[in-house]
């Protein structure tokens, strides 16, 4: 990839809800030096853990694109989100195209079906007790949080905030598909039917956000697949962005 870049090609990652500059820690030490890898943080978490929580995904879109400005100004980049990270991926690619700004080489989106389908169920008004207890059935965290009290009433006001984001989301349907490759990779176990899965129609929607064909890939594990195969996420990764840069993708990139 060195001789297609000048630069090295950044990664704009956003994390699941309760997440934080961390939690893609073990991604990165797979991909090659032609990558940089970047994760975003949302107030109310790690070195932000004093600041306000967010509560909805339009100031969160907007945290973000704050964050970005100054890594993406003539250089190449992509954006990565896991689950509520890929909703605010998308809603910041929107963002991007209505401030002119440089567009992503493509997206690459993780655990999560497309946001035009709503998520019916209601958890962050539940007493602690009854949300931990459908956070912990749908696989909305990671078992080394739930598995231990003293994280949980760490996180619960922050996931409270982000679910209750997510649950009040409006979908506003985009004029035209993105100008910007999509690529979507799913947990085998998190597909289907019933709590805490997202069915193959919903995910199929994400062809409806693109202008460029799509393809859904899948590795094994449930919702946190991603921890169990970093090697694999990071390869494929790095794969979408030279299936991109080395193929005969018409639509123009703005660098």
């Amino acid at each position: 990839m060195n001789k297609i870049l000048r630069n090295k090609i950044k990664i704009i990652a956003i994390p699941f809800a309760g997440g934080n500059k961390y939690s893609f820690k073990n991604i990165p030490e797979f991909l090659s030096k032609d990558f940089e890898w970047i994760t975003v943080e949302l107030p109310g978490r790690g070195a932000r853990f004093k600041e306000r929580l967010l509560d909805d995904i339009s100031t969160m879109t907007q945290d973000i694109f704050d964050q970005i400005n100054k890594h993406i100004k003539n250089e190449p980049y992509l954006i990565y989100g896991h689950s509520m990270g890929t909703l605010l991926g998308y809603e910041l690619t929107k963002m991007l195209i209505e401030n002119n700004k440089q567009l992503p080489v493509c997206l690459f989106f993780t655990g999560r079906g497309a946001p035009g389908v709503a998520s019916k169920k209601k958890i962050s008004s539940l007493p602690e007790d009854l949300f931990w207890k459908e956070v912990n059935e749908m696989g909305g965290l990671p078992n080394e949080i739930l598995e231990h009290q003293d994280l949980l009433s760490l996180y619960y006001p922050i996931l409270k905030s982000d679910f209750g984001a997510i649950e009040n989301y409006t979908y506003n349907r985009i004029k035209e598909p993105l100008s910007v490759p999509l690529f979507v990779c799913m947990g085998k176990d998190e597909v289907g039917q019933g709590k805490g899965k997202v069915s193959l129609d919903k995910i199929k929607k994400w062809n409806e956000e693109t202008a460029f064909p799509q393809t859904i890939q899948f590795l094994e594990g449930d919702h946190f697949f991603i921890f169990k195969h970093p090697k694999a996420i990071a390869q494929r990764i790095s794969s979408a962005c030279e299936s991109v840069l080395n193929s005969n993708y018409t639509l123009e990139l703005h660098y």
